[in-house]
């Protein structure tokens, strides 16, 4: 079988990707990926890996009318070069080009929706559109199969559109490797390591977590913030490397820049926080540090809550707030025994139900469905 991945970018391809695509790989399947390769390693990387890259110019944010059209024609020629049997199209812009198209060419399609995005979060002329394009790609598609990560995303497109349920369908998150995440007890040490991992974003709540640990400092707290991250320039929601800076001359945060060894720093800290309020999937970040058995402290967002239950294995935030993200940090680092018990519940949660074998599984039998189902 011959498959086309269209996604925004190559490196969210690499980091979430990769195993189920290895995997199909080993088993006979050509694989090619359209996406925009910025970064020359990545690509050389997946081409190393058997994969056929295709470069195209996607301006992800961009709302231009020439500018998004450019993109449609650039991937209906590769489309027409490569002659796939399937289409799995990855985030908004990829689902809505990538939809349109083999619709009209009824190409079989598998459209990940892996959290809905800023995009719903506010109602304007852009969310409207969205919608609207949504509408024409499912409605009575019979060549189509749509993935999400949690049933609250499968609800709210289930109600946009007259669509069969049947072609619905819930996966949990990317798939993690049990092996290298695999539990690891707390190291010990005079004060409490807190860990943030993910792209640097205001939406995924690191400036309120800096502020939490401010305050946690001032009463005396020994509470220690590492940063790592994804600088993503093109990201209007970025929060910029001044910033960090500035929080690490004031002895806030240790940056740690980019990191490709996120098992190591789990590893090393006692808490992972991700006060997101960005409507994402299940954050890979928590699902890896639920493996290793960290407790996590999570924003109050489906994504998250498909993962933590509130003070079962880690803490929801009640709300967004400095007070709010403040006890909870307290709680775990007043309370280390419960704190290692929620670690412990999610590391075995995650072996039940989120590992990468079962994952791959789910999403191989996705694609047999959507070919299945061609009329």
């Amino acid at each position: 079988m011959r498959i086309i991945y269209f996604v925004n970018t190559a490196w969210y391809f690499e980091l979430h990707w990769i195993d189920r695509v290895n995997k199909l790989v080993k088993i006979g399947h050509e694989i090619h990926l359209i996406s925009n390769f910025s970064d020359e390693k990545i690509k050389k990387n997946l081409e190393q890996q058997g994969i056929k890259c295709w470069d195209l110019d996607i301006d992800r944010f961009s709302t231009n009318v020439f500018s998004n059209a450019k993109i449609l024609i650039g991937f209906y020629i590769l489309l027409n070069k490569i002659k796939p049997d399937l289409i799995h199209t990855i985030t908004i812009k990829p689902n809505i080009i990538g939809g349109l198209i083999s619709r009209m060419k009824t190409i079989p399609q598998v459209i990940s929706v892996v959290g809905l995005g800023r995009v719903f979060l506010k109602d304007n002329i852009v969310k409207k559109l969205v919608k609207f394009l949504y509408k024409v790609i499912l409605y009575k598609n019979r060549n189509i199969q749509l993935i999400f990560e949690h049933s609250s995303d499968k609800d709210t497109l289930a109600g946009i559109t007259a669509i069969d349920k049947s072609r619905l369908n819930v996966i949990d998150g990317a798939g993690i490797d049990t092996e290298k995440y695999a539990y690891a007890p707390e190291e010990e040490s005079e004060s409490t390591k807190v860990l943030f991992a993910s792209r640097l974003l205001k939406s995924k709540g690191l400036e309120l977590l800096v502020e939490s640990i401010r305050k946690l400092k001032k009463e005396g707290i020994k509470i220690e913030l590492s940063v790592a991250g994804i600088v993503d320039d093109e990201d209007p929601d970025r929060i910029p490397l001044s910033q960090v800076k500035s929080w690490t001359d004031e002895g806030l945060i240790h940056w740690l820049g980019t990191r490709n060894d996120v098992d190591v720093l789990l590893k090393k800290c006692n808490i992972m926080v991700l006060p997101t309020k960005y409507a994402e999937g299940i954050p890979r970040i928590i699902l890896e540090a639920c493996s290793i058995g960290r407790a996590c402290v999570v924003g109050n967002m489906p994504g998250c809550q498909s993962i933590i239950t509130n003070k079962v294995n880690g803490i929801v935030l009640k709300n967004h707030t400095i007070e709010s993200l403040s006890d909870s940090l307290r709680f775990l680092v007043n309370n280390p025994i419960i704190r290692k018990d929620y670690g412990l519940k999610s590391s075995n949660l995650i072996k039940d139900k989120f590992s990468k074998e079962i994952v791959i599984s789910k999403t191989i039998q996705v694609y047999q469905n959507a070919l299945i189902k061609k009329t």
